[in-house]
């Protein structure tokens, strides 16, 4: 039977992305497809060269039998790959403050604010009592811990925490092969910090932010880079001004860097930081997507 249903994250997807698009394919059986475009990111990478794990991907440009689509870790069209069009999405699971049903009529939507996109995944499982493939139970239980920042991230959610336990119970994982995945990202960011910006940055009109999650390492040795990186992609997007949030998990501590007065005067309006020079640190944990609408909500004030 020819696969009509694309299940795809966004391009240059994370692990929370990837996790979905190939457990949930699977789940639904022989007339979908998970497939991914771009460069999978460093946590990605961790699973493919250490694991073995196979991880369909392909350039944005591919062609395929699919009429109909289910967007996983995603609720817009924004960034989605070309072949997606919006109004054959007949699913969309996903975990931000978001509200896909104005762009997807079509959809069944299942968008809840937990930690990961990959914990939907896991209950669909258990809901229908299946269970996932070994290599894609390493995906979604790396990608929780990811997506929750090693569980302390402030929209982590008893949810999230008991499908870890689900895939604990039923398959040889426990937290070294995480601190791996962690360590192994980290040293692979390092390696090329503007190759990990280029990856991950994201638009949100008037700005550009960097979202970047390590263990341990000083970006401040990489700041003329980050410097540079940053004003790139400001120009690719006509972008005014850009904010990097560095997640140090073993810092336990948000790192933001930003070089215009307008960029760290929003960040100290909406989370109380301070900047010394172009640094500013925040603990607890946040990340980029819920720090977003609270900098649009600074943007639409009239003091913004």
């Amino acid at each position: 039977m020819p696969s009509e249903i694309l299940v795809t994250p966004k391009i240059t997807p994370d692990l929370d992305g990837v996790s979905c698009a190939v457990a949930y394919a699977h789940l639904l059986g022989d007339t979908a497809q998970g497939i991914l475009t771009g460069n999978p990111q460093s946590e990605v990478q961790y699973f493919i060269t250490q694991h073995g794990i196979a991880v369909p991907t392909r350039p944005d440009d591919l062609n395929g039998p699919w009429t109909k689509f289910v967007l996983v870790d995603a609720s817009s069209m924004k960034g989605m790959p070309k072949i997606v069009k919006a109004e054959q999405v007949i699913e969309i699971i996903d975990h931000r403050e978001a509200s896909p049903e104005t762009e997807f009529p079509h959809a069944k939507i299942q968008n809840n604010p937990i930690g990961a996109a990959a914990t939907i995944v896991v209950e669909r499982f258990i809901q229908a009592g299946k269970m996932p493939a070994p290599d894609h139970a390493k995906l979604l239980y790396g990608a929780i811990f990811h997506n929750t920042l090693d569980l302390l991230a402030s929209n982590t959610d008893p949810r999230d925490k008991a499908a870890i336990r689900f895939l604990e119970a039923n398959y040889d994982l426990n937290h070294q092969m995480v601190a791996d995945m962690f360590t192994y990202s980290t040293t692979a960011i390092l390696a090329d910090v503007r190759k990990a910006l280029v990856e991950d940055y994201k638009t949100f009109s008037p700005y550009v932010f960097c979202q970047l999650i390590i263990w341990g390492g000083d970006l401040k040795f990489h700041e003329e880079e980050i410097r540079i990186t940053l004003q790139e992609l400001e120009q690719k997007s006509s972008s005014q001004w850009s904010i990097l949030s560095t997640v140090d998990l073993e810092k336990r501590k948000n790192i933001f860097w930003a070089e215009s007065p307008k960029a760290q005067a929003v960040l100290e309006q909406t989370l109380g930081v301070k900047f010394d020079g172009n640094w500013a640190t925040l603990s607890p944990v946040l990340l980029r997507k819920q720090i977003y609408p609270q900098i649009a909500a600074v943007l639409k004030s009239p003091q913004g």
